[in-house]
């Protein structure tokens, strides 16, 4: 019998790997929300600057651009049919950011194949779009390591003048 996969360690490892991958990127600390990962702004009232910080799956550093919603999940989506999986998850992660002014981020760390990063069309208003992106509705699919290369203007925003 097939031993059968904690579903809550096996997230809390994906957003471990996924601030590892981000901090070796840019040089500077991203970490794991941890308990109650993105739900704990639903469940308590918090201030302006705790609830940027805990909305989310990930602590990032002040001017980066987008509220990351983490994903391990074992199953592939057409990403040229519908999928109410999928959907799901961008709406918790479109809601999540609207909630503090930021862009939507999915990472879906998908078993033995890597990370798929899913990013609003308007993400790339300020930087030229990577090669062997894919789209899914109004979001651009692509792996994480070839969105990675992007630009930092895509990550960041300008400090304040």
């Amino acid at each position: 019998m097939k031993k059968r996969i904690n579903s809550k360690r096996k997230g809390s490892a994906a957003e471990l790997e996924l601030a590892k991958i981000l901090t070796k990127r840019f040089g500077m600390p991203f970490a794991r929300v941890g308990v109650s990962s993105g739900a704990r702004p639903k469940q308590v009232k918090l201030d302006g600057k705790a609830t940027e910080v805990f909305t989310g799956d990930m602590i990032v550093p002040e001017n980066f651009r987008f509220s990351i919603e983490c994903k391990s999940v074992n199953r592939n989506v057409d990403f040229f049919e519908r999928s109410a999986l999928l959907d799901k998850f961008l709406e918790q992660a479109t809601q999540d950011a609207v909630s503090i002014g930021k862009l939507p981020m999915l990472c879906w760390k998908r078993n033995r194949k890597g990370w798929l990063t899913v990013v609003p069309v308007p993400a790339f208003t300020r930087s030229e779009l990577p090669l062997y992106c894919g789209c899914y509705n109004r979001w651009f699919v692509c792996k994480l390591e070839i969105l990675l290369e992007a630009d930092i203007r895509f990550w960041f925003e300008e400090a304040a003048q």
